[in-house]
């Protein structure tokens, strides 16, 4: 896991576990788009870029399809 995903009355945030960097799905426009698919997009563009970690394994569309 290279992020968690935690509750509060605001909504769902995304925490980094390598540094304090946190993304609210509520931040994210709809328009675009799942808020949450962004955030976590953003969350994985904020992994590669600040800590150069690359996620592994297979996402859970691509595994369910199956």
């Amino acid at each position: 896991m290279i992020y968690s995903i935690k509750k509060d009355m605001t909504g769902v945030i995304l925490v980094c576990l390598d540094c304090p960097h946190t993304l609210r799905v509520s931040e994210f426009d709809v328009r675009l788009g799942s808020p949450r698919t962004q955030a976590a997009r953003a969350m994985l563009e904020h992994l590669r870029h600040d800590h150069g970690k690359e996620p592994t394994g297979k996402s859970k569309a691509q595994t369910m399809e199956r």
